[in-house]
């Protein structure tokens, strides 16, 4: 109980700092300032993306639960979505720094589709509570949707150009896995099925 309170407040505080790290970093942003956190931002989820197709391996090698990897996929779906509603809530794009809108969800979807399939192929005797990984990876999707509308266009061209999108992104896919694939929980034993 007392950890599940602790990895909310963690991910609350971190969605807090990841909230204010625009304005506090670049309180009046220029033209170019800071140029390359719009290939950071980019190369981040394309690493979420790898780690969460290896999560595959944990599952099939190290017994973790099948829990992390659906609900991940799901989430990669999800963000595939709301990139592509952004898309058309920003309008007007003119600018090529709105390419990664573009490149998330040709990269989120087949991700997602592989780690939902691989996983419904990988017989793992813990399976652990899919619903409710599929439920957080909804609830994870609602926050990236809320995110990226409420930032809107106009702060997708300032710095840091959608870096704290992305990190977000990391952070919650980081979440999901943890929680619903349990790799530092319990082995499975007779008694304990997962």
């Amino acid at each position: 109980m007392i950890g599940r309170v602790a990895w909310i407040g963690g991910l609350a505080v971190i969605l807090v700092l990841l909230w204010i790290m625009p304005s506090a970093l670049f309180p009046h942003p220029g033209v170019n300032d800071a140029l390359e956190f719009a290939y950071l931002g980019p190369l981040m989820f394309l690493v979420t993306l790898l780690a969460g197709l290896l999560s595959l391996v944990g599952v099939g090698v190290w017994g973790w639960r099948l829990e992390g990897p659906i609900s991940l996929g799901v989430f990669f779906l999800g963000i595939a979505a709301a990139f592509v509603l952004s898309i058309f809530a920003f309008g007007n794009f003119s600018d090529d720094r709105y390419a990664p809108l573009f490149l998330t969800p040709i990269l989120s979807v087949p991700v997602g589709a592989a780690l939902i399939v691989g996983s419904l192929v990988i017989r793992s005797r813990r399976r652990g509570r899919l619903l409710t990984g599929v439920a957080r990876a909804a609830v994870a999707t609602a926050v990236v949707v809320l995110w990226l509308l409420v930032r809107g266009a106009p702060e997708w061209l300032q710095a840091p150009y959608g870096f704290d999108t992305y990190a977000l992104i990391t952070v919650a896919a980081v979440a999901l896995f943890v929680l619903g694939a349990d790799p530092m929980g319990n082995k499975v034993t007779a008694s304990n099925p997962a």
